[in-house]
């Protein structure tokens, strides 16, 4: 994979009218310490190409199904997402005293406003440790407050960990009408979820300084 460019060209403004803090989850993950689930920013374009970039061949060809690279552009568009009709969440980390993007979860709502489709995306370095079920889990009480009724994506047959992430989400699989190498993954949502725990005051305090930073480097609204 080519080297991304790490900055960010002129673009239009993209405005931040509310910020989904109800979103806002966080674990403790034993000497790492402190993850944060929560919905990305547009300042987060930089820490996703470094998501991306860092992944491997086959986890790249798992996540974007054979596509060997990303514009930088298409990766902050993911960064910059319409709340109408999108939901990004990314997972972070502390790490060496920077702020590491390490998974990123997501949906796009359909057409008929029925159902959503999902992708995933955990760094390699940090599978095996639940952030899949976690993010995933996330979602589907995002698109169910959203008033969604289901989850829906296409996964690679040869993609065993995801295949095997799916089941233990109570997600049905049946083989794609069109690709013999995909299977569709799909999933009803619950009429309630369990409430999400409120986000800690260190998180509130953080985005209280992130928000305005953001909209003066790039013209965010209030």
């Amino acid at each position: 994979m080519a080297p991304l460019a790490l900055h960010r060209p002129s673009a239009a403004l993209y405005q931040i009218h509310h910020y989904p803090t109800a979103l806002i989850e966080t674990r403790s993950l034993g000497p790492v310490g402190q993850l944060t689930l929560r919905p990305v920013l547009p300042q987060d374009d930089v820490l996703l190409a470094k998501l991306v970039s860092g992944l491997s061949p086959e986890a790249r060809r798992n996540r974007f199904h054979g596509r060997p690279a990303l514009p930088f552009a298409q990766l902050q568009g993911m960064c910059r997402v319409d709340p109408e009709r999108q939901l990004a969440l990314v997972i972070t980390a502390q790490v060496d005293g920077s702020e590491c993007l390490i998974a990123d979860a997501r949906y796009g709502v359909d057409d008929d406003r029925q159902g959503a489709e999902f992708a995933l995306m955990v760094s390699e370095r940090w599978q095996r440790h639940g952030l899949g079920r976690w993010a995933i889990g996330a979602l589907q009480r995002a698109a169910t407050r959203a008033g969604l009724l289901w989850l829906h994506g296409e996964v690679l047959k040869a993609n065993a960990p995801m295949v095997a992430l799916m089941q233990r989400c109570g997600f049905a699989l049946s083989a794609d009408a069109d690709d013999e190498h995909l299977l569709h993954a799909e999933r009803r949502l619950g009429q309630f979820v369990a409430e999400s725990p409120p986000a800690p005051r260190g998180v509130v305090s953080w985005l209280r300084q992130v928000l305005p930073a953001a909209r003066r480097r790039s013209g965010l609204a209030r």
